[in-house]
């Protein structure tokens, strides 16, 4: 009977363990296709519908913001301008977030790895190693920020699917990239 309860102990342990442990391989997956720049292998670890309804929310806040600022809410110019802006915007987040385009973004983002094939790449082919921090924000959510966890450098989050599996459903775009 001890041996049961012991096997059982070690058991419900190691689901544990591997449940707590399954965001951190999950990221390890999309760095390696990240850096293989594979995009059928990192589009098995992204939610497309959250990310695109996520980068659109993100967009169109912005350029409300922007609108705002630059000709007045009074103004219904203005608001004709949002909304054609808006149909437009639906269909280019749509073609962005696809699987080459989720590879751009996170390159761009500040947790991404940074490209060394450019003209001011070092010339020994060494690549700057970006730093960044894991860490959970709930129970199905997992985020990943720049070291210095400075929220304006933006983030990727991921949720839970199933109780291993996650997916990269979310880019929280740096403001200096939402305003451009």
């Amino acid at each position: 009977m001890k041996k049961i309860i012991i096997a059982a102990a070690v058991a419900v342990i190691a689901v544990a363990a591997t449940a707590y442990a399954s965001p951190y391989y999950a990221l390890h997956q999309i760095k390696t296709a990240l850096a293989e720049r594979n995009a059928e292998a990192l589009a098995t670890h992204v939610d497309f519908p959250a990310m695109r309804a996520s980068v659109k929310a993100q967009l169109e806040a912005s350029m409300a913001r922007s609108i705002a600022a630059t000709a007045g809410s009074d103004n219904p110019l203005a608001a004709l301008g949002q909304s054609i802006a808006s149909a437009m915007l639906g269909k280019m987040v749509d073609t962005m977030v696809s699987p080459a385009g989720v590879v751009a973004l996170v390159n761009k983002s500040a947790v991404g790895p940074q490209a060394s094939d450019t003209a001011d790449g070092p010339a020994d082919g060494a690549r700057k190693k970006a730093g960044y921090s894991a860490s959970y924000a709930g129970v199905n959510t997992f985020v990943v920020r720049a070291k210095d966890g400075n929220a304006q450098e933006g983030a990727l989050v991921l949720l839970r699917h199933g109780v291993w599996g996650w997916k990269l459903s979310s880019i929280e775009i740096a403001s200096a990239m939402a305003g451009r």
